[in-house]
């Protein structure tokens, strides 16, 4: 894997997508999630899987560059290859835009990997940022 990456907040020209990461739902097993909002239902879960921390990423548009869907469709599935060779815990997660302005983007719910290990898989698929939270808490937007 890539070497430990620290928490970054955006330059100030990426203020705007910062917004919209921020205004995004983040769904898991079905429970719409939000940034900085609690989420008892997900908490329940989460106990329910015996998992402390999650983490959510997806391999699709690297750094907010839109690409076509078939190309997004082989970065996931190459994600979910990675995931599986590597054993991780992960549940099917999408995140959306709630104006429409924005493509759903499928990914996964990292469940239980320390939240180093998994910003290394997003620097990995090129992402700007994650997800990431721990039971009882609230979600959190990360960047890598």
């Amino acid at each position: 894997m890539l070497p430990p990456t620290k928490d970054k907040t955006p330059p100030p020209a990426d203020r705007g997508l910062e917004e919209a990461y921020r205004a995004a739902r983040y769904t898991v097993n079905g429970i719409p999630l939000r940034i900085g909002e609690s989420h008892p239902d997900f908490d329940r879960w989460l106990t329910e899987r015996s998992a402390v921390q999650y983490t959510i990423l997806t391999a699709h548009n690297p750094r907010s560059t839109p690409l076509h869907p078939p190309v997004n469709e082989a970065r996931h599935a190459t994600l979910l290859k990675l995931l599986d060779q590597l054993r991780l815990d992960y549940v099917s997660a999408r995140g959306e835009d709630p104006a429409g302005e924005w493509p759903a983007e499928e990914g996964i719910c990292l469940l239980n990997l320390r939240p180093n290990e998994a910003l290394q898989i997003a620097v990995l698929y090129q992402q700007h940022a994650v997800v990431q939270g721990e039971r009882g808490g609230v979600p959190r937007l990360v960047w890598v």
